[in-house]
């Protein structure tokens, strides 16, 4: 009898470290299928760019809403004229945390974008985000707003 109990317990034994190992290998897989458009293509691409081709300085404020109309993101930048270093400006400045990040915070999906120059030019675009799309926010040497990759 005691064998028997003895081998039915190795069988159960040997069932639950079979299922560990089967979900380890699973959760292995699905990481590597999850980072495998990164490991290709490079690292996400940025929310937006803004390049200032003005010969003047301007804040530049960018306002992000989701579909449903949800403030995702506010901020304003300080850009120099176009001459200077600091004409251009990106979000995130410093790139992404991990890969998921840009992915939890802005998922493929349609945005507004508003951008408010020197607090009195302002400019509202839709844009369509995808893994391979930016929004990119130009202020021409004639002072107008332009945003790109708009949703056709």
């Amino acid at each position: 009898m005691k064998i028997n109990e003895l081998i039915k317990h190795m069988k159960r034994k040997k069932l639950i470290i079979g299922i560990i190992i089967l979900i380890t290998v699973l959760l292995i897989v699905k990481e590597i299928i999850d980072y495998l458009p990164y490991f290709i293509g490079g690292a996400p691409l940025p929310v937006f760019g803004i390049s200032n081709f003005d010969s003047e300085n301007h804040s530049v404020n960018v306002q992000i809403f989701d579909s449903n109309n949800r403030s995702l993101f506010d901020k304003t930048y300080e850009l120099g004229d176009s001459r200077s270093e600091a004409y251009t400006a990106q979000y995130p400045e410093k790139g992404w945390k991990d890969v998921h990040e840009k992915d939890r915070l802005f998922p493929k999906g349609t945005y507004t974008f508003i951008v408010t120059m020197n607090t009195n030019v302002s400019k509202t675009q839709q844009i369509k985000m995808e893994d391979d799309r930016l929004a990119s926010i130009r202020i021409e040497n004639n002072g107008n707003i332009v945003i790109e990759n708009p949703i056709s």
